[in-house]
């Protein structure tokens, strides 16, 4: 989205949310967000720890501190291989 929030066709997307968040810090770094492996290991370390949470987008990327495009590339990942599901309803929630 834009400023204006207007969205437009020629804005590229990733499973239809827009691109526009460019990093400023690098992944790791102490005002970045953490690496790839670190998101992992927290996202699914949550859900082994909380069984029976459900969360939708916006409430994944408050609890782990992500930015909502980061947040809804890695959940999608995670629901690819198998570690989480997506349901009907739009809540992420373990198999």
């Amino acid at each position: 989205m834009r400023a204006d929030n207007r969205m437009f066709r020629d804005e590229p997307q990733v499973f239809g949310v827009p691109m526009l968040e460019r990093r400023s810090q690098s992944r790791g770094s102490a005002d970045g967000e953490p690496d790839r492996g670190q998101l992992v290991a927290l996202i699914v370390g949550t859900y082994r720890e909380m069984p029976g949470l459900r969360l939708h987008l916006n409430q994944a990327a408050r609890l782990f501190g992500l930015r909502k495009t980061t947040c809804h590339i890695v959940l999608g990942d995670l629901v690819g291989g198998g570690h989480l599901r997506l349901d009907v309803d739009g809540q992420y929630t373990t198999l």
